[in-house]
């Protein structure tokens, strides 16, 4: 049995689109993976049969048997999705979908119309999903495919200085710092806390100039990754989303595990996250960060904790960032998915975990 994963090629992009997908690859790459390349592009106008034909140009040394991971979405059109495991199946390969930090279903006002999710889901024979709580939610939306959990996205980096991945006590501000899609925390305009906070990502004209204007925001724009990372002051890293008239960004944090999030921690950033955040448990569990119920919270939350214990957290962080950096989280979740389609019968009893 061979083993494939897909990679999704598309041009350099300001967030984690096209990083978090090549990290995974990469990873699958290192541990015996062969990656199938698969580009973006405008499917209008093509037909179902031009399409597959694509699809087996893409998949062509994949062989009966074999066992290919799909990175979903794709970003192609929902039929491409589709069609891609159809067609593995038509072939006898059996596809494990690997779920990226873009679930419709759970994020959007409405269900999504580019796809019909959890048909899709259904027919993988196993998916990989961020942890219990999306599993669980999706159950309760009707998945019935088996799912392992990645708990949380790994960020793959080895070409920093060692003080970018790790924090001395006395290289740290009480501060806050927020990097990603400001478009899904159009707060910061009105960010009205003590603590300043240092901003960093993609905004529209109105934002910008409410950013530009606020003097609690030091707002520094688009940097690439690399330079993003160089650039980070040592504080703690907020993963806070907001609720669009399109999207439930806010409560979709009940589910998935936000590519910030790694980001920080593989990074040397404690920490500032939802209480009611699918991640929570995994950052108070392990001394992380710090859970908050409201933005208000942000001041005392920051300031109340001492220098002893903040010192502890970034010892911790400096840790458990060896993990991200490593990609720990999708091995482990890749290994799973493995057994679940070799033996699926298999079970370690609780007792010997």
């Amino acid at each position: 049995m061979q083993k494939w994963i897909t990679d999704i090629v598309q041009g350099r992009t300001f967030d984690a689109t096209r990083q978090a997908k090549q990290d995974i690859a990469n990873i699958g790459a290192s541990m015996g993976y062969r990656v199938a390349n698969i580009f973006r592009y405008n499917d209008v106008g093509e037909d179902d049969d031009a399409m597959m034909a694509r699809i087996d140009g893409i998949t062509a040394a994949v062989g009966r048997g074999d066992m290919l991971v799909y990175q979903f979405p794709s970003l192609n059109s929902g039929r491409f999705d589709n069609l891609f495991v159809d067609q593995m199946h038509r072939r006898g390969v059996r596809v494990v979908c690997l779920v990226h930090d873009d679930v419709g279903t759970l994020r959007d006002q409405q269900a999504p119309t580019w796809i019909d999710e959890i048909g899709y889901f259904n027919k993988c024979d196993v998916l990989i999903v961020h942890n219990r709580l999306m599993a669980d939610r999706l159950r309760e939306l009707g998945v019935t495919a088996p799912m392992v959990n990645q708990y949380l996205l790994d960020y793959l980096d080895d070409n920093h200085d060692e003080d970018r991945y790790e924090t001395k006590p006395e290289d740290f501000q009480r501060g806050v710092v927020l990097a990603g899609n400001i478009l899904k925390s159009r707060y910061l305009a009105d960010w009205n806390n003590e603590t300043p906070i240092t901003v960093f990502g993609v905004t529209d004209d109105d934002l910008d100039k409410k950013l530009d204007a606020n003097p609690k925001i030091d707002f520094r724009g688009q940097r690439w990754r690399w330079d993003l990372i160089q650039e980070m002051p040592r504080e703690f890293g907020l993963a806070w989303d907001s609720d669009t008239s399109s999207y439930k960004y806010n409560d979709y944090t009940r589910y998935n595990h936000p590519h910030k999030v790694s980001m920080y921690l593989g990074h040397g950033l404690p920490v500032i996250i939802w209480r009611q955040a699918a991640v929570a448990d995994i950052i108070v569990n392990n001394g992380l960060g710090i859970a908050i119920d409201s933005l208000d919270q942000v001041d005392d939350a920051i300031h109340s904790i001492s220098d002893q214990d903040l010192a502890q957290m970034l010892h911790n962080v400096g840790e458990f960032g060896k993990l991200i950096r490593d990609g720990w989280f999708t091995r482990q979740a890749l290994q799973e998915a493995e057994m679940k389609l070799l033996s699926p019968q298999f079970e370690i009893p609780a007792k010997l975990k």
